[in-house]
């Protein structure tokens, strides 16, 4: 009996089954091959399906099987060159170690593609010093049971080397069979890929990714995973090495601010708030949806709601986000700045020096302070504050006890804030106070429950719509405190305060997760409006003077100006916004080229289009 199970073992365990040569390497080309595409075809499946946690493996398979022999060819280009190896050990570990790569490369495409709605950039390198600060939290929210799929093909391909063995051949015989098959393969590959500009251009198919403004997620439906970063990083090159504007660039860049400079006469708000304090309540993730809005009988920013009715309040400020995502808010609402299309504007460009909104400020006599409870090094914010946006003190993490209890990925606002107001209250006025709470950043949950102050049904609380609910709640909390304790000590007499959402965050990350909720609470669904808050308090305007105008992050900075009395000549030269308090049009463009307008012709369609391009020219040469 031991001998018949360690006969059967060794078979099934130990012995490798000698198949021919030939078939042995075509199956362990194979097996990563056809994996590979189908990883490509997982995350096409992802991108165009209803969100990015449920596949349309149809619609993926329809839209990319024409470029399966571009997503092979480039794979085999890559693996061919283990064919030139002596040992089968060595072309193994090869074919293995690059099919891993690839595997990890679509995994981080995927979850970033999750969190930001694009393809990663190798101008994001710079964020992997950001992942310190998380707990992992954030990104475990953003994989599903699908992702599974990603590996199966590394097991298959493990199993594969584990049992079976190639026939012994002449050496000889073996050197030069694997040397002509690589050859072939290498030519072959080189007349696909080589044929690629060819097809787009002959045969008209996606003629739009070849081009210098492509779209991150076509070019990588186009080309794969692989042949997108590759792609990604000539273009970066290029860019590098391209420090001029062309006579084309040019024209744009002043056909824009033509058209976007309306030049009309001042209204009975210019100016009303001149010479006044400005306290910046910057809130992760703050949507328009939750404000003025209760939920079974309970308001969910109660605080918030009492500063809407003595106020400016905007109800259509549209995300306009990129890569850098809460720093590119930063950049937008200081210096009307869209951000680049690839990486974050604060790693890449901090050296640029921009007109801001703190930087005039400074030069009024104004005292300017920006805090977050995060490291000065976290999405570069105290470079890109000091040498981009203008700024006399910067309080970071370095200068904060970070010992608290953590809400999302840093200390929970209660402690912060608490932290805040000792800083604040030594600025000398008038002041310009920047405050970002981050309490209500995602994945929304809440792991000690005395900080529910919600009364909510235990399906909803448990849920993420339960938790973000609760997170907005209690951050809402926070300032109506804060702002309690700096009346008292009077740092908001002649103080207006601005409220507004880093960018947008239930709808963002979760929006998959919300259907179930749209019968009960329909004020939840979004129908696609990404949109954030914008609240200007003052005591003394006495009234909610709304405004519906569509607008985007980009229109703050204007807009502030304009009611803190700077003339258009300071700022509109260079803000890439407008003032939606002195406009007669009501557009704005969203991250992914998308425009929301209302009585734009196609011609002034076509400059909105433009903007982000606009942005990144003249980022690139400096300006």
């Amino acid at each position: 009996m031991k001998e018949k199970l360690g006969s059967f073992f060794n078979r099934v365990f130990i012995e490798k089954i000698e198949i021919r040569n030939r078939v042995y390497h075509v199956a362990l080309f194979l097996i990563p091959v056809i994996g590979i595409i189908l990883k490509n075809v997982l995350l096409q499946a992802y991108n165009l399906g209803e969100n990015l946690y449920t596949p349309d493996f149809g619609k993926a398979i329809s839209e990319t099987w024409m470029y399966w022999i571009y997503y092979v060819a480039i794979m085999l280009g890559v693996l061919s060159i283990s064919l030139l190896f002596k040992k089968n050990s060595n072309r193994i570990k090869y074919i293995i170690g690059w099919n891993i790569f690839f595997t990890v490369l679509i995994c981080m495409d995927l979850i970033y593609n999750r969190s930001f709605f694009t393809m990663p950039s190798m101008a994001d390198v710079y964020i992997f010093k950001n992942f310190s600060g998380f707990e992992g939290g954030e990104v475990t929210s953003l994989i599903c049971g699908y992702d599974i799929i990603l590996f199966l093909d590394i097991i298959i391909h493990a199993i594969f080397v584990w049992k079976f063995k190639p026939r012994k051949i002449d050496k000889e015989v073996k050197k030069k069979a694997l040397f002509r098959s690589a050859l072939v393969v290498v030519l072959t590959c080189a007349a696909i890929i080589s044929a690629i500009p060819i097809q787009a251009r002959v045969f008209h198919i996606n003629t739009h990714v070849m081009d210098e403004d492509n779209d991150a997620t076509e070019q990588s439906r186009y080309l794969s995973s692989f042949g997108y970063h590759v792609s990604d990083v000539i273009e970066l090159i290029a860019d590098f090495l391209d420090d001029e504007l062309s006579e084309e660039e040019q024209n744009e860049i002043e056909t824009y601010y033509a058209w976007k400079n309306e030049n009309l006469p001042n209204n009975e708000y210019a100016g009303i708030f001149n010479g006044k304090n400005v306290l910046f309540l910057q809130i992760e993730s703050l949507e328009t949806f939750v404000i003025n809005q209760t939920i079974d009988g309970q308001e969910i920013t109660p605080n918030i709601n009492r500063l809407t009715q003595s106020a400016f309040v905007f109800d259509n400020i549209y995300e306009q986000v990129q890569g850098g995502n809460s720093s590119d808010a930063d950049l937008m609402y200081t210096t009307s700045r869209l951000p680049v299309s690839k990486g974050s504007t604060f790693f890449r460009f901090s050296d640029v020096k921009l007109n801001s909104l703190p930087g005039m400020l400074m030069e009024r006599g104004y005292e300017t302070v920006y805090t977050q409870a995060v490291n000065g090094s976290f999405w570069n914010y105290e470079e890109a504050w000091k040498n981009m946006i203008g700024l006399d003190t910067f309080i970071g993490a370095e200068e904060l006890d970070m010992s608290g209890d953590k809400i999302g990925f840093t200390i929970n606002d209660k402690d912060y804030l608490e932290q805040v107001f000792p800083k604040i209250e030594g600025i000398s006025q008038p002041y310009y106070a920047h405050i970002v709470c981050n309490s209500s950043h995602m994945p929304f949950q809440i792991h000690d429950e005395s900080i529910k102050e919600l009364q909510l049904s235990e399906e909803l609380d448990n849920s993420y719509l339960g938790g973000y609910l609760q997170l907005c709640r209690y951050v809402d909390t926070q300032i109506g405190i804060l702002l309690d304790k700096m009346e008292a000590a009077g740092l908001l007499e002649n103080t207006i305060i601005v409220v507004i959402g880093d960018h947008t965050g239930i709808h963002k990350y979760y929006e998959y997760s919300l259907e179930e909720w749209y019968d009960e609470y329909p004020w939840v669904e979004a129908n696609g409006y990404y949109t954030v808050p914008l609240i200007v308090y003052n005591d003394s305007i006495g009234q909610t003077i709304e405004s519906d105008v569509l607008a985007g992050q980009i229109d703050v900075m204007p807009t502030l100006s304009y009611l803190l009395g700077f003339s258009d000549e300071e700022y509109m030269d260079d803000a890439m916004g407008r003032n939606l308090l002195k406009t007669n049009r009501s557009y704005a463009i969203f991250r992914d080229g998308t425009i929301y307008s209302e009585g734009l012709t196609e011609e002034e369609l076509e400059i909105v289009k433009s903007s982000y391009g606009v942005s990144e020219q003249l980022f690139q040469v400096g300006k």
